[in-house]
């Protein structure tokens, strides 16, 4: 527009400019022809300014159409207009409109997992198999609802169904109470509570997760609100049965077992080559009659779908886990305490059934990242306190006996060889309302399509997990035990919460060649093992364990 408006400026300066020329040629006797060259001159650039108007007048009008047809379809009610979208093959098939209110991602990931371990007491083992191999999609409707399907084909339970929720984000308060956006979130997704918990198996350090890792919950169906930014967050929810967990269907007409869970984290410091971040959480759960059928990990620790540290292996006690030898659940005493076919049996197995019942149990635990530069230390505590029926003083004496708890604990350090800093991934409430103050992809430096190397990090992880206690066995009952003879001594004696206490120390180098690829392999001394009541032989050995890992993800 503004060239053709500078055409049309020089056409009139030549015209005014001919005409002053003509008449100076009139004044001063010029010849005819050069009055005539002039005149034609002028007519040319006549036409040439009817043209350029002419094409201005054409322009003007086409601009005016697509600027009405557009509003049109904005304004108009109904429109079907579809808004332009933006389209990406990066890390997985990504697309988003132009306006940012609907998105839609198709991701997954494939963990190839290999090892084997050894020692002087045990046969030595190993094996290969897929760890995990999930298909997800998430995204974005209607600007504040979100979703994501994610299915396993690798994992138990019901169809293999992991995250599986909606929610929604907006701000609900009002401003002046504060301007942050709150989460509602309803489906089966993981319960806030542990770091090492919530953060996704794509950006694990290690392999698999530490020891006392057995004391957090996993993913249960229930609603969760959240409230935070980039720097702090608070999440909270209450939750139920877990199709993760759930191997049968829950006894008919029998009551349901819930839990409420809070987590609430802080990180002063969100740089992106540093990083403070501090959390507590805390479970609060009320069992019944279906908990030992769709809970079973929260009764009876570490014997559960999550094998901590050697999944690949398989069953083979201490080469895989610690487990709690007794069940804490109503439905499991008689069958734990197989001592009613005596008469004296008959007299103490009802309290022994009463003694096993679980009032109620809780959860927390504490946990603390610091990062500088390639340098990172992330440590965590995690306690589990349950409360039984304590009704009968014969049962447990000593002013009731009739808690149990137990507790471990881990501290891992990290170095990244090439330069990366674990803060550049960390994840706030502001990217992340899932699993606020977790952990993210790896910003790698220098990738290998691109000429370099990709990123190696060296790491070293120390865990502990304790499941003993003094369980059921005390002087009122031994008394009874030695009237009532050996046989029932040996059955009261099993019910004591042995469940084992072991120490593993753990080395890890990982390279990260590209995003969405990596390779990781971890060595794991068990340094202390009190073997579980249940297997009583592998008290006091030492294996030695390595584990490979190959993982692609979009």
């Amino acid at each position: 527009m503004n060239g053709h408006k500078g055409s049309r400026g020089r056409i009139m300066w030549r015209l005014s400019g001919g005409v002053a020329l003509a008449a100076f040629a009139a004044t001063f006797g010029l010849p005819a022809s050069a009055l005539a060259d002039t005149a034609s001159e002028i007519k040319a650039l006549k036409a040439q300014l009817k043209r350029l108007e002419t094409r201005l007048t054409e322009q003007a009008k086409s601009t005016a159409q697509v600027k009405n047809a557009l509003n049109s379809a904005k304004g108009a009610p109904g429109a079907n207009v579809p808004p332009p979208v933006f389209v990406s093959f990066r890390n997985g098939l990504y697309v988003e409109t132009e306006d940012q209110d609907f998105s839609f991602k198709l991701g997954g990931h494939i963990q190839a997992d290999g090892g084997f371990a050894s020692s002087a007491d045990t046969i030595s083992r190993s094996n290969v198999g897929f760890r995990r191999a999930r298909i997800e999609v998430d995204g974005k409707a209607f600007k504040n609802w979100y979703y994501k399907v994610q299915y396993d084909f690798t994992g138990s339970g019901v169809a293999g169904i992991r995250d599986f929720y909606v929610a929604y984000r907006d701000k609900f308060l009002p401003p002046e109470l504060t301007s942050l956006p709150i989460t509602v979130q309803i489906g089966n997704f993981r319960e806030p509570f542990s770091l090492e918990s919530t953060e996704s198996s794509k950006y694990f350090t290690f392999i698999e997760r530490s020891l006392p890792s057995v004391l957090s919950p996993s993913r249960h169906i229930g609603a969760a609100v959240a409230i935070g930014d980039k720097n702090w967050a608070v999440k909270t929810g209450i939750f139920s049965t877990s199709p993760q967990d759930t191997q049968t269907s829950p006894p008919t007409g029998e009551s349901q077992y819930w839990d409420a869970a809070v987590r609430a984290i802080y990180a002063p410091i969100t740089e992106e080559d540093k990083l403070l971040h501090v959390g507590a959480s805390f479970k609060y759960h009320k069992p019944n009659n279906t908990t030992a059928a769709t809970d079973a990990a929260n009764l009876r620790p570490g014997q559960s779908s999550e094998r901590e540290e050697t999944d690949v292996l398989g069953g083979g006690g201490a080469l895989t886990r610690v487990s709690a030898a007794q069940d804490l659940s109503c439905a499991a005493s008689a069958a734990t305490l197989n001592i009613a076919t005596t008469g004296v049996g008959q007299l103490i197995a009802p309290f022994a059934r009463r003694s096993s019942c679980l009032k109620y149990s809780y959860n927390y635990g504490f946990e603390a990242v610091g990062a500088y530069g390639p340098f990172s230390l992330q440590g965590e505590y995690i306690a589990a306190q349950y409360e039984r029926d304590s009704t009968n003083a014969f049962l447990y004496g000593n002013g009731g006996g009739s808690s149990l708890r137990y507790s471990g604990y881990y501290v891992l350090g990290s170095v990244f060889l090439t330069g990366e800093s674990r803060a550049a991934s960390y994840k706030g409430y502001d990217k992340d309302f899932n699993t606020p103050g977790s952990f993210g992809d790896v910003q790698i430096k220098n990738p290998l399509n691109k000429g370099g190397f990709g990123a190696f990090e060296f790491a070293a992880r120390y865990s502990e997990i304790n499941l003993n206690n003094g369980g059921l066995v005390d002087g009122n009952f031994v008394y009874a035990a030695t009237v009532a003879g050996n046989a029932v001594q040996k059955a009261i004696a099993s019910t004591a919460t042995l469940g084992g206490r072991q120490d593993n120390f753990s080395l890890a180098l990982n390279w990260y060649p590209v995003r969405g690829v990596r390779f990781q392999a971890n060595w794991t001394k068990t340094l202390t093992l009190v073997a579980p009541s249940d297997r009583p032989y592998l008290n006091g050995d030492r294996p030695s364990l390595f584990l490979a890992r190959a993982q692609i993800f979009w």
